[in-house]
């Protein structure tokens, strides 16, 4: 018999150590988005098309971007990490130049672009920021003499840029970009800091979080009241007031930002178990759902496909999670475990939050649905970032040279 080809070779190994069960995972969940987004806009003017379209081609430039990465080798992108993030910080720094986006969205948040697109530059800061905490976490990269840098100098550089970056995005003002910027830091915690450390700020937060839930629930009234002294001193904005209020009580705020929080809650309650079927709910076709296309999207599937298509829904966000986590596993180094973990606690936060949300189990907050809520760069963003953890699951062997 004669030798296998370095050809054969290259595509065995490409067979073999791409996580292809991940792909196929990602793809079907942006089947369920477009469908989700194509009932969701079905009743705004001018129909579902456009919206449909215009996912449909960034999920097209995702993949591209998806692949792409998975042939450049993630090291590369950790060694000129530093050019892409001062990149991102002119970008959030030029969010400020367009007020009348404000005006309109409530938030510097977007830079509007030709053709009617929109780039989200926070977005973005999500890719260098979590490359840029590998980086200096791992400690990893080896001058040309051998020596590893000095780790006091490597966490000073990375609260610097972590303050510039998250307090660029906290004045916009972005909750639901800092939340999840939140969730990152807190993963990247758990893997770097010494286990004694990282279980006593966990049951510091989880201490933290119970008593939350118990004031809102238990003390409802009381609550609100310790939020009004801070109101008044000017620690707490109004606008962020009445995202705690309407979270306590949605049926008492109508009128106000309790209306989605109440309509969320009757269309998901309405699709009972089977659903009402695609195309057929009474609040997703009627539009009662503000932004039932983007934050709110699960309220579309929710009524539509009921509670067997919702749960079908979160097991394939599991199954994304769990391929993420066995990737960073199977890392060959610190720097790739390091983003793997990043990435799965952002998106797990990030699915919580969301659908949470919708339920009135969390307090409203601007977060989408990974792969299913409508917007150009949330999507790219999301390929992005499975293009890096593909790219360290395909490279957890060392190359071999060898014919055998």
């Amino acid at each position: 018999m004669g030798e296998v080809s370095p050809m054969s070779n290259n595509r065995l190994r490409w067979l073999k150590d791409l996580d292809i069960f991940l792909i196929f995972v990602i793809i079907a969940i942006c089947c369920a988005g477009l469908l989700a987004i194509s009932s969701a806009t079905r009743s705004f003017d001018g129909g579902s098309q456009s919206f449909v379209i215009k996912q449909g081609v960034f999920m097209v430039a995702g993949l591209i971007a998806m692949i792409a990465l998975i042939r450049t080798d993630y090291r590369f992108l950790i060694r000129y990490v530093e050019y892409g993030y001062w990149a991102v910080i002119v970008l959030l720094g030029v969010v400020f130049l367009f007020p009348a986006v404000a005006v309109e969205t409530g938030a510097y948040g977007w830079i509007p672009l030709p053709g009617g697109f929109n780039l989200q530059p926070s977005e973005f800061f999500k890719i260098v920021f979590i490359l840029m905490m590998a980086k200096y976490l791992a400690n990893e990269q080896e001058d040309e003499h051998g020596n590893l840098p000095d780790p006091l100098r490597g966490y000073i550089i990375l609260a610097a840029a972590t303050i510039l970056g998250i307090g660029l995005i906290v004045v916009e003002p972005d909750l639901g970009q800092t939340m999840m910027l939140m969730a990152v830091i807190g993963t990247a915690m758990f893997v770097h800091l010494p286990k004694k450390w990282f279980w006593s700020m966990f049951v510091t937060v989880s201490i933290v979080v119970a008593l939350f839930f118990t004031a809102t629930m238990a003390y409802p009234d009381q609550f609100l009241k310790g939020l009004d002294v801070l109101v008044d001193k000017g620690v707490l904005k109004e606008h962020q007031y009445g995202r705690f209020f309407s979270f306590i009580h949605p049926e008492e705020d109508l009128a106000g930002e309790g209306y989605q929080v109440y309509q969320a809650k009757v269309a998901i309650g309405s699709g009972m178990m089977f659903g009402k079927g695609l195309y057929q709910g009474s609040q997703t076709q009627g539009n009662w759902v503000p932004a039932q296309h983007t934050d709110f999207i699960f309220t579309a599937i929710g009524e539509e496909l009921g509670f067997v298509g919702a749960v079908a829904l979160i097991f394939l966000f599991f199954l994304m999670l769990y391929r993420i986590v066995m990737n960073g596993f199977a890392a060959k180094d610190r720097t790739g475990m390091y983003i793997c973990a990043m990435v799965a606690g952002m998106f797990t936060f990030q699915i919580f939050e969301n659908i949470g949300m919708s339920l009135q189990l969390m307090p409203m907050t601007g977060v989408t649905l990974p792969f299913i809520s409508y917007g150009g760069s949330s999507i790219l963003v999301n390929f992005i970032l499975m293009g890096i953890v593909l790219n360290i699951g395909f490279r957890r062997r060392k190359l071999s040279f060898s014919n055998n």
